[in-house]
C-alpha cells in the first residue's frame, strides 16, 4: 500500500479545524449583521469554564438591538446544571426568587443541551420578542417571554452581573 502525501494529513486537520469553526457560528449566519464585539473567559477557581463571544450588529451593542451570545464549554455540563445555574444567576440580579422557578428551570432545559468540552451554545436575543438557542450546529427552540429572554442575557451584560471583568471584556471596553 503506497503512502499517502504528506500534504494530505495537514489539509485533513485544516478541514477539521475549519469544519469545527463554523460548526459553532452556523446559527449566526441568519444574522449577517451581527459581527463580534467582545469575547472573554469565565474561569471559577482558576478553571476555565467556558469562552463567551457577544456579536452585535456592526460589532456596537445596543440592548435594544438584537445581539447574540456564543458560549463554548471547555468542559461537560448537564442541560439541568445550566438551567438551574441561569435561574439562579437571574434571581440573584434581580434580588429575589421567580415566583414561576419550575416554569423557568422547564423553559430553560427545553432551549438547553448537555454540553461536553467544545461544544458551544447560541443565544440570539431579540428584544421585544424573546431569544433562540442553537447548540452545536442544531435549533434547539426559543424563548418567546421577552422579560425572560432580557432576564438571561443580563447575567453577561447587565451592570449589576456577577462577573463585571467579563461583562466588560463582551461589551469591548476591556480589551
Amino acid at each position: 500500500m503506497k503512502a499517502l502525501p504528506k500534504v494530505v494529513g495537514p489539509l485533513l486537520l485544516l478541514c477539521l479545524i475549519w469544519g469545527d469553526v463554523n460548526a459553532r457560528i452556523i446559527p449566526l449566519a441568519d444574522y449577517p449583521s451581527l459581527r463580534s464585539v467582545g469575547s472573554g473567559v469565565l474561569t471559577w477557581w482558576g478553571i476555565r469554564v467556558y469562552k463567551a463571544t457577544l456579536y452585535a450588529p456592526q460589532g456596537e451593542y445596543r440592548p435594544n438591538m438584537p445581539h447574540a451570545l456564543e458560549i463554548v464549554y471547555r468542559m461537560d455540563i448537564s442541560r439541568e446544571r445550566l438551567a438551574k445555574t441561569s435561574l439562579k444567576q437571574i434571581e440573584k440580579i434581580r434580588g429575589h426568587a421567580l415566583a414561576d422557578r419550575d416554569a423557568v428551570l422547564d423553559k430553560f432545559k427545553a432551549v438547553f443541551c448537555d454540553v461536553s468540552a467544545g461544544d458551544a451554545i447560541v443565544g440570539v436575543h431579540l428584544p421585544g420578542e424573546g431569544a433562540r438557542f442553537y447548540c452545536r450546529k442544531d435549533y434547539l427552540g426559543r424563548i418567546d417571554d421577552p422579560e425572560l429572554a432580557a432576564a438571561f442575557f443580563n447575567i453577561w451584560l447587565s451592570p449589576v452581573t456577577a462577573k463585571p471583568r467579563l461583562r466588560a471584556v463582551l461589551l469591548g471596553q476591556g480589551q
